[in-house]
C-alpha cells in the first residue's frame, strides 16, 4: 500500500457510555461532570445545538495499547521483553527524543525510528515523529447530551446473612463504624448546605457570620465521626452518580491512514481484534457501562471498498465483505 486508506466506523453503544475528561489547571468541569459535551451548529434560534461524543483521543488510545501490547506479548514470548523506554515509547509516544526541540531534530534519527517500530511509524511519538493515522472523534447523528445514573453501594447491613455468618468479636466494631458512619453522612450534608448558603451569600456581599460558625462546627462533627469510623474513613453506603450516553445510540467517525502500509493494516486489525474481544470503552464498566458495538469499512482513496470488519460482542472480530 502507498496510498491513503479511509476507514469509516460506525459504533453503537449496547450500554450507557461513560467518560469523564480530566478538567484542565484553570478551566473549570461542564455540568455533566465533564463528560465530552460539544457544540455542534446552532438551530433557527441561535441557540447552540450540543451533543455528547466519543473522544477521538478514546479510540486512538485503545487501538495504539492493544497493539502494542499484541508486540509485547510476542516478543516476551521470544525471551526478549520490552524495556521501560520502548514501552513509553510504542504504548504512550513519548521518549527521550520526542522532547528535543524543533532545531535539534534530527531527520535520520526520525526515519530509523519509523523503521525500527511499525506503532512509533503508524501513531507517531512526540513532537518529532508525526503520527501518520487521523482519527476524528465519534458523534451521533441527532443531537444527544449525556444522562444522569445512580447507582447503590450497601452496607454490610443490607445483607443479613453477612452479619449472621461474621465472627461474633466483630460485631461491636461494625456496629460502632456504622453509628459514626450514619453521623458522618449527616453532618456531610450538612456541610455542603452550609458552605453553598455561606458562598452565594458571599456573592450577594451579605454573608452572615453565625453561617460562618454553624459551618465550621459542621465540618469539626464531620471530622469527629470520620475519626471514630476506624481505618476506613470513605462511607461504604453510597450513592455514586455518573453521567453517560444512553444505550443503542449510534457514533460515526474516521480514521484515516497517510500513506498507507501493509503493517498500517495488520496494527489496525489487531486493535479491532483486540476491541472486539473486550468491547468496552470509557469508564464504569463494572456498573454495567461500556459496551459497544460496529463496524470499521476499509477503503481506498477511489472510495473501492476494500474490507468490512465488524466488532462486539465478546467474540473474535469478523471480516463480513471484502
Amino acid at each position: 500500500m502507498t496510498q491513503r486508506l479511509i476507514i469509516k466506523a460506525t459504533l453503537r453503544t449496547k450500554a450507557p457510555l461513560s467518560l469523564k475528561m480530566p478538567v484542565a489547571q484553570g478551566a473549570r468541569g461542564n455540568e455533566f461532570e465533564n463528560f465530552p459535551v460539544m457544540t455542534r451548529g446552532v438551530d433557527a434560534d441561535g441557540t447552540k445545538r450540543r451533543t455528547g461524543y466519543l473522544p477521538a483521543t478514546t479510540m486512538r488510545g485503545f487501538l495504539r495499547r492493544a497493539s502494542t501490547l499484541q508486540r509485547m506479548r510476542k516478543a516476551a514470548a521470544d525471551g526478549k521483553p520490552y524495556r521501560l523506554p520502548q514501552i513509553y515509547n510504542e504504548m504512550i509516544g513519548q521518549d527521550a527524543d520526542s522532547e528535543k526541540k524543533a532545531d535539534d531534530i534530527d531527520l535520520l534519527a526520525i526515519q530509523a525510528a519509523r523503521e525500527s517500530s511499525p506503532v512509533v511509524d503508524l501513531f507517531g511519538s512526540g513532537l518529532n515523529v508525526k503520527s501518520r493515522l487521523l482519527v476524528s472523534h465519534f458523534c451521533p447523528s441527532m443531537d444527544v447530551l449525556p444522562e444522569l445514573f445512580t447507582v447503590v453501594r450497601k452496607d454490610l447491613d443490607d445483607t443479613e446473612e453477612a452479619l449472621l455468618l461474621m465472627d461474633p468479636q466483630d460485631m461491636p466494631s461494625f456496629l460502632h463504624r456504622t453509628y459514626h458512619n450514619r453521623r458522618r453522612a449527616a453532618a456531610s450534608a450538612l456541610v455542603e448546605q452550609l458552605d453553598r448558603k455561606v458562598r452565594q451569600d458571599v456573592k450577594k456581599g451579605v454573608a452572615s457570620a453565625d453561617d460562618k460558625t454553624a459551618l465550621a462546627a459542621a465540618e469539626a462533627n464531620k471530622a469527629a465521626a470520620e475519626g471514630e469510623m476506624g481505618e476506613m474513613k470513605v462511607s461504604t453506603r453510597q450513592l455514586p452518580t455518573h453521567f453517560a450516553l444512553p444505550a443503542e445510540v449510534e457514533l460515526h467517525g474516521r480514521l484515516v491512514v497517510e500513506r498507507a502500509k501493509d503493517t498500517d493494516l495488520e496494527l489496525l486489525e489487531e486493535g479491532l481484534r483486540a476491541l472486539s474481544l473486550t468491547p468496552v470503552l470509557g469508564a464504569q464498566s463494572a456498573r454495567g457501562c461500556g459496551e459497544i458495538e460496529g463496524t470499521f469499512e476499509f477503503t481506498n482513496e477511489e472510495g473501492k471498498l476494500i474490507k468490512t470488519v465488524a466488532v462486539g460482542g465478546y467474540t473474535a472480530a469478523r471480516v463480513i465483505n471484502f
